[in-house]
């Protein structure tokens, strides 16, 4: 669990996939954390476990932490901005889930990243749904936050 947000999961596996042929039984898992280390201490445990077992492992795609930052001027902008739009904060949250800016803050360590968007319902079904109107609402925030960027 994350030591900085109450309640965030921090490091977590998923048994995504389970198959057996005549001769093995193959298993796909995601491992994902905030923190790299974290994630590959997980990675490691499960491959010396696993060759321990015999069993032999594969390794393929990787997907980069992104760590919650307590100082972060651009959150700070983007609820100074919100507030002024909407005239209330806006709700802050952090999810435990594979996110671009762990992409980016990956190549540029210390680039401050936040990650907004519009209503979303029903992701990654068939049935997702985006707000056009919260679509606007975003936009307009992300305009005028460049605008007061230096």
């Amino acid at each position: 669990m994350s030591a900085d947000i109450e309640g965030l999961v921090q490091t977590s596996s998923n048994l995504g996939a389970l198959s057996t042929t005549e001769t093995e039984v193959l298993a796909g898992s995601g491992v994902r954390s905030s923190i790299g280390s974290q994630k590959d201490l997980v990675s490691d445990r499960m491959v010396s476990l696993l060759e321990q077992l015999g069993g032999s492992v594969v390794i393929n795609g990787s997907y980069p932490g992104w760590a919650y930052c307590k100082e972060s001027p651009l959150r700070d902008l983007l609820v100074e901005v919100f507030t002024e739009q909407y005239g209330h904060e806006p709700k802050i949250e952090a999810i435990h889930a594979g996110l671009e800016c762990g992409m980016f803050a990956d190549k540029l360590p210390g680039l401050d990243c936040v990650s907004i968007g519009p209503d979303l319902e029903e992701i990654h079904t068939c049935r997702e749904k985006l707000h056009i109107a919260s679509t606007q609402r975003v936009w307009k925030m992300l305009v005028e936050t460049l605008a007061r960027m230096k």
